[in-house]
């Protein structure tokens, strides 16, 4: 399951994946449109969820909360 939207001026992609044991984990990539292009900064979440909706909640949640406080940019992938 995915779900994109826009949150100041960026874009918040948040995905969430089936894990064997049943619960689901979760990530996002933040993506920041300007004139060179679209850069992505991929981030994945340590916890597990016990539904898709909340493993998307939680993914949306952290992508503001990266934009909010300000994150660097780049292909790189981060944890949390």
């Amino acid at each position: 399951m995915k779900s994109r939207l826009g949150y100041k001026g960026y874009v918040i992609e948040a995905r969430s994946y089936q894990q064997q044991d049943g619960g689901f984990s979760a990530e996002l990539w933040i993506e920041e449109h300007d004139v060179s292009g679209v850069t992505e900064t991929q981030f994945y979440l340590p916890d597990t969820f016990p539904t898709q909706e909340l493993a998307i909640e939680a993914a949306v949640q952290a992508g503001r909360q990266k934009i909010d406080v300000g994150f660097e940019g780049g292909s790189v992938a981060v944890n949390g």
